[in-house]
This record gives C-alpha cells, sequence and structure tokens, in this order.
C-alpha cells in the first residue's frame, strides 16, 4: 500500500534557522566565488604554468562539467543518508581541493585537482538549498531563499574584482588558499548550528541508492555538457560531437525506463508531475541561457570593442551582480508577502527588458549608458534568484528537497553550458557576416575617395580586399577589427611640403571612418546575442507565466506528486546535531 509523505517531524529544540543560514552561507559563498576568481586569473595561469589558453580554459571547463553531472547525485544522497553530513563532506571536499589547486606543479595537475574540488561545490549549493527548505517554516522560507540567492549575486560581484587583485598583489595560487580560512570556520559552524534532515521509512529503515539510476544518469549528463561546451571547437556535425550527444540521448531514455520499474529510483520521475516544478524547472534552464549574455559575451564586448582590460571589464561589469545582490536582499526582506510566481514573472520581464535595451546600444555609448542597462538586468536576475527555487519547490514532499533541489540546479547548470555554446556560435556567424561587410563598406569609400592620389587608392582597396576578415577573425572573436586603423604612415609616399600635411590629415579622417565601419559591425554581431538572450528570456517568460495555471489546481499537482516508491513509505526526520 502507498502512502504520502508527511512534512518535517520538527527541528528540535534550540534550533536556530537562521544561524544554521548564516553557517552555510561560509562554504556556499567560497563555492559561487570560486566559479568567477578563476576566469581572470587564467592569463597568469597561461604564463607560469607554460602552457596555452586552450589547455588553460579546461581548469573552468572541467569544474563546470563535474559540478552539473553530480548535483542531482549528490541531491539524492543527501537525502538518503542526512543533509547535513553531506553538507559537511561536501565542503570538506572543496577545502581540499582548493589547497591540492593551490599546489598544483603543472596544468594537468591543476586540471584534476579543480574537478576533484568542483566534486565538493556540487554538494553546496543544492544541499544547502535542500536544508534551507526543509528547516525553515513555509512564511519565512522567501526571505531565507533572499539570503541565499544575495550570496550568487556578492560572489558574482566579487569575483572577478577581487581575483584581480590577488593576482597583482599575491599570486593565481593565493584565489584557491582564500577559501581555507573560511570553509574552516564554515565546517565548525554547520556542525555546531545546522540540524540534520533526511528521509527515513517509517519503518525505520534507510532507503537504498539507485546504483543504476546513478550510473545512466551521470553518463546522460556528462555526455550532454561536454558535447554542449566543446561543440563549437569540434563542430556540431563532427564525429565526436554527435556520438556524445546520441549517448546522451540513449542515457536519458534507458535511465528514465530504469527509473520507471526499481522501487526506489534515482529520480522519482512523478516530481516532473507537478507542474510548478516541471516549468520552472524549463524556465530556469532558459534564463540560464539568456545570462549568459550578459556574463559572457558582455566580457568581450568590454574587451574587445571598448578595449578594457580584464579588471577594467570587471568593474564594468558591476552593476549588473550589485544591482543583483541589492534586489536579492529586499527581496529577502519584503519577498514573503509577494507571490514566488509573480516576483518571477516579472523578473523574467526585467532580465528581457534589459538584454533588449542592451541590444540598441551604439558603439560609440559612454560606461553609463551601458551601466543601467546591466544593472536592469542584475534586477531581474535578483528576482529570479529569488523566486525560482521557492515556487519550484513549494510542492515537492520533504522528502524529496535534497533530489528536487539538485534537479533544479542541473537545469540551471545546463542552461548556462547551452548559453555559452550557442551564443558563442551565434557570434561567430554573425561576425563573419558582419566584418564581410564592413570589409566591402570600406572598399567602396576608399574607391570613392577622389582626394587620395590614384596609386595609393589602388593599393589601400587591394590591400582591403585581402584583408582576413572571414572564418579566421571570426574564430578569434574580432580579429583585431576593432583596433584603430591608422593610414598616416601612408602619406610618406608624397614628397615633404604641405601636399604631404594634407594627405597625413586626411588618412586620419579616412582611417577613423573605417574604423568606425568596423566597429559598427561589430556591435551588430554583439547586439545579436543580446537579442537572442532576450528572446530566451521573453520564453522563459512564456512558460512561467503557464505555471499560474498550477497554482489553480494545487490539490491535482500534490496527486501527482511522488509518494516514495510502489512500496516504500518515506517521511522526512527532523533532529538536532
Amino acid at each position: 500500500m502507498v502512502q504520502a509523505t508527511r512534512p518535517a517531524s520538527g527541528l528540535g529544540r534550540g534550533t536556530n534557522p537562521w544561524l544554521a543560514l548564516l553557517a552555510m552561507m561560509f562554504g556556499l559563498f567560497m563555492a559561487l566565488l570560486d566559479v568567477s576568481i578563476v576566469t581572470i586569473a587564467l592569463p597568469a595561469i597561461v604564463q607560469q604554468l607554460q602552457t596555452d589558453l586552450t589547455m588553460a580554459g579546461w581548469v573552468l571547463d572541467a569544474y563546470s562539467l563535474v559540478f552539473a553531472v553530480l548535483l542531482v547525485t549528490v541531491g539524492r544522497l543527501a537525502d538518503l543518508f542526512g543533509r547535513k553530513w553531506i553538507f559537511m563532506a561536501g565542503m570538506a571536499v572543496f577545502m581540499l581541493g582548493s589547497l591540492l589547486c593551490g599546489l598544483a606543479p603543472s596544468i594537468g595537475w591543476l586540471i584534476g585537482f579543480r574537478a576533484f574540488q568542483a566534486v565538493g561545490a556540487a554538494v553546496l549549493n543544492p544541499v544547502s538549498l535542500a536544508i534551507l527548505m526543509a528547516i525553515f517554516p513555509r512564511e519565512q522560507r522567501g526571505a531565507a531563499v533572499g539570503l541565499w540567492g544575495a550570496a550568487a549575486g556578492l560572489a558574482t560581484a566579487l569575483g572577478p574584482v577581487l581575483g584581480g587583485l590577488i593576482v597583482q598583489t599575491l599570486s593565481w595560487r593565493w584565489i584557491f588558499y582564500v577559501n581555507l580560512p573560511f570553509c574552516l570556520v564554515g565546517l565548525v559552524l554547520v556542525w555546531l548550528w545546522v540540524p540534520e534532515t533526511r528521509e527515513v521509512r517509517r519503518d525505520g529503515r534507510a532507503g537504498r541508492l539507485d546504483w543504476s539510476g546513478l550510473l545512466l544518469l551521470s553518463v546522460a549528463l556528462f555526455s550532454l555538457v561536454l558535447a554542449v561546451m566543446q561543440g563549437n571547437d569540434w563542430g556540431w556535425g563532427s564525429l565526436p560531437t554527435l556520438a556524445l550527444l546520441g549517448l546522451a540521448l540513449v542515457g536519458l531514455a534507458v535511465f528514465v525506463r530504469v527509473e520507471l520499474r526499481v522501487q526506489e529510483p534515482m529520480v522519482n520521475l512523478r516530481l516532473f508531475g507537478i507542474r510548478s516544478f516541471l516549468l520552472s524547472d524549463v524556465a530556469i534552464l532558459l534564463f540560464g541561457v539568456a545570462m549568459q549574455g550578459a556574463f559572457v559575451m558582455a566580457v568581450f564586448y568590454f574587451t574587445e570593442l571598448r578595449g578594457y582590460g580584464q579588471l577594467e571589464a570587471a568593474y564594468a561589469l558591476l552593476p549588473l551582480p550589485l544591482a543583483s545582490l541589492v534586489l536579492s536582499l529586499l527581496m529577502g526582506a519584503v519577498g514573503r508577502r509577494l507571490p514566488p510566481l509573480l516576483v518571477g514573472l516579472t523578473g523574467l520581464l526585467l532580465v528581457a527588458l534589459g538584454f533588449t535595451l542592451l541590444a540598441l546600444v551604439s558603439a560609440s555609448a559612454g560606461s553609463l549608458d551601458t551601466a543601467w542597462r546591466l544593472a536592469l538586468i542584475g534586477v531581474g536576475m535578483g528576482m529570479c534568484f529569488q523566486s525560482f527555487p521557492t515556487f519550484a519547490l513549494s510542492e515537492v514532499p520533504p522528502a524529496q528537497l535534497g533530489v528536487g533541489s539538485g534537479i533544479l540546479n542541473t537545469f540551471r547548470q545546463v542552461g548556462f553550458a547551452l548559453g555559452v555554446a550557442v551564443l558563442i556560435a551565434l557570434f561567430t556567424a554573425q561576425l563573419q557576416q558582419d566584418l564581410q561587410q564592413a570589409q566591402q563598406e570600406s572598399v567602396q569609400v576608399v574607391a570613392s575617395d577622389q582626394q587620395l592620389p590614384p596609386a595609393l587608392r589602388s593599393h589601400l582597396v587591394t590591400a582591403l580586399r585581402q584583408a582576413q576578415t572571414g572564418q579566421t577573425a571570426a574564430q578569434d572573436q574580432t580579429g583585431g577589427a576593432t583596433m584603430t586603423v591608422d593610414l598616416r604612415p601612408l602619406a610618406q609616399t608624397v614628397p615633404p611640403g604641405p601636399q604631404r600635411e594634407a594627405l597625413r590629415s586626411h588618412l586620419q579622417m579616412l582611417g577613423g571612418r573605417i574604423s568606425a565601419i568596423f566597429k559598427d559591425k561589430v556591435m551588430t554581431a554583439f547586439a545579436a546575442t543580446w537579442w537572442a538572450s532576450a528572446a530566451f528570456a521573453a520564453l522563459g517568460l512564456g512558460l512561467t507565466a503557464l505555471a499560474a495555471f498550477s497554482s489553480r489546481g494545487k490539490g491535482r499537482a500534490r496527486q501527482g506528486a511522488p509518494r516514495g516508491g510502489d512500496e516504500t513509505v518515506v517521511a522526512e526526520a527532523g533532529a538536532v546535531s
């Protein structure tokens, strides 16, 4: 006989959920910080470990790949064996991985240690959310999730700036060493303040881990994420990419078949019968794709088009994460008075609007002109981070919070990976086309310029036609096309005197005109990615709006909720540590 799960049985006397949240923030913040802090240190890593940027890029990719693959697995492990102890184990692994990364003698060791570090990081995000949802009463969850989301905003804001300062003043190794004292303090506080919550049977027996489901899901997610991450480099029609996508599809199909038959599945597929959970997963996936228009393409915009250094670009991006941080804190204070669905809809609307306005920016726009648009996106991002977890998990049975949180975070991470792949592919294709148009327009400008000596005009036309502005330039993002074109040295082709000076002045004007043509065309390629980001956010908005119907049929959603297996009766246990 199947029985429904029951809510948490209580957290024990003296338990303060706010202290528990504070304790978890130490590890969670450092794990989130490590995602953004490493990016700005890559040039120093390349130089000191004597490698190339492609190999060094795996310092980021290995972390992202392992992180995405393990989110659901660690969520299920936490549900079964205790969220507090799994969280502490994850923090310990993350701390040890940070130490090993700092000591890495070569790029190969560093990549391996980053993958190990990601094992711990994959625990901290979903398990902390599951604990939060389990220990806070429903009326306080919005405020708690707001503070939880604020940690993401603060880490995103501080990561690049802090990373740049550490690399400049100390060494790239210290971006890993800085994690150690915070994680150590966090471990002690979690042990003292965080209560244990887990799934238990009513007959007292421990749940069983679905090893076949774990293996199948891991293989499927690994293949999918790796194919998405490497699709642009390997080619989307290449054999390795197609083989990985095929393996992912087969793995997911077999996984679903197995999960429908086992008594205690890795992922209870009835979770997807909860309409708010399903549509929130899809919406967070599309939100993740859209946000890469800010975090990845905006970095390219500032460094390649505006000529900023990496640290300058980090400062230029600050309005986005700072706005997200402020909004998350504000929603933590007043968000419980607002329906999470309404907050999520508004957030996606602001993200879509912000990207639309960013796509309308001209190539000569000032810093303030882009800053307020990025801030608008940040406000929407903060609202989404605060609302989606609350809304998605609001109808998930307490005993399934860990795996539910893992699924939600997996959709978001896959969205991030898809966003990088899709938007960079779009940017590269659009840039190739736009640079060719800029080349043609520049040739027409020079060919119609009657103030140039005929021989010099013919030389310039030939040089522009032979310039590389096609596939090679597109693969290098801008191919140097946004650099200032200085034609003044060509004035040396005429004898000294007033004619040379007049030609020098005219060539300076002509070079500025050609530079503006190329700059405008490159800006068009950036705008295309931001239009796409706006479209993804708008699609997420539409799907999230559909979730409003699930609130009308809350009873029907609960009827479709997972109930722990065909013969397994589970409950949520809470105990003071």
